[in-house]
Order: C-alpha cells, then sequence, then structure tokens
C-alpha cells in the first residue's frame, strides 16, 4: 500500500489558502472589490477543489498498477468513476447558484457538498480503498474549507 507522499500534506494546505485569505477579504476587509465579486470568487474556488476531490477517484480508478487491491475491483472502480464525478457536478451546481441567482446559495450548497464528500470517502477508506494518511489530510482539509465556508455564509446571510 503506498504512502501519502508529504508533497501531497503540503500541496493540500497550501490548496487552502485560497479559502482562507477569501474568507478572511469577504469577512474582516473592506477592499476595492465589491463582495459579491470575491463571494463569486470563493464559489468557482471550492467549484473547483470539489473537482479536484473527484479527480482523486479517477486517479485511483484508473491507475494501471493500483496501490490497493480489493475484492470486487472492477465494481469498485466503476463506484469511484461515479463518485468522482459527482463532487464536480455539486461544485456545478454551487458555481451556477451563485451565478444565476445569489452568490451566498452557492456558498450554502458547497457547504452542504464539501462533509457530504468527506462521509463518502470515510466510507471507502473504511473499507480500504484509499491510501493510509488520505482520510487524516482530508479531514483536516474539510474541516478548514467548512470553517471558511460557514463564517463567510454567517457573515453574509444575516
Amino acid at each position: 500500500m503506498k504512502r501519502l507522499p508529504f508533497v501531497a500534506v503540503v500541496l493540500t494546505m497550501a490548496g487552502l489558502l485560497p479559502f482562507l485569505f477569501g474568507a478572511c477579504c469577504i469577512v474582516f476587509f473592506s477592499s476595492g472589490v465589491p463582495v459579491p465579486n470575491l463571494l463569486m470568487a470563493f464559489v468557482f474556488y471550492g467549484a473547483v477543489t470539489l473537482s479536484f476531490w473527484g479527480a482523486v477517484q479517477w486517479g485511483l480508478a484508473l491507475d494501471p498498477s493500483p496501490s490497493i487491491i480489493t475484492a470486487g475491483a472492477d465494481r469498485m472502480d466503476v463506484f469511484r468513476l461515479l463518485l468522482g464525478v459527482l463532487p464536480a457536478l455539486a461544485g456545478w451546481l454551487a458555481a451556477y447558484l451563485a451565478f444565476a441567482w445569489q452568490p451566498v446559495a452557492g456558498v450554502a450548497a458547497l457547504a452542504a457538498a464539501v462533509p457530504i464528500l468527506a462521509l463518502v470517502e470515510r466510507e471507502g477508506w473504511r473499507r480500504g480503498a484509499l491510501p493510509s494518511g488520505y482520510m487524516g489530510l482530508r479531514w483536516i482539509a474539510t474541516a478548514v474549507m467548512e470553517c471558511c465556508l460557514v463564517v463567510v455564509l454567517l457573515a453574509r446571510a444575516f
């Protein structure tokens, strides 16, 4: 079983910086950029992040030499491919809601989608379908992202 590379940890933490920066700008600073534009950028980055997390499943399903061999691997690969598409669709829905209706609606959609995806991946991890160390890193990223989403949601909804 492959171990999670250290560079994956570093890049995951670096990938959270736009969320932290975006949330701080939306909540604390009065910048020259109107808040709806910041909210749109925040939602779009969230949509891209969800798509990336879905792509992780595609990478595992399409790996020619899988690091984790499980019984029913073909069925698992089909499930991974389906699971890989759903986060992208959820991200698109969040972006659409932000664009067509209100940016806060996109933030709310992301705030719902992020923990749901983490819980689904946790179930796969419990069955041995994800590398060791992945869920620990995933929970940290989920917690930071969800905190940013909830803070922005509370700051803009009330």
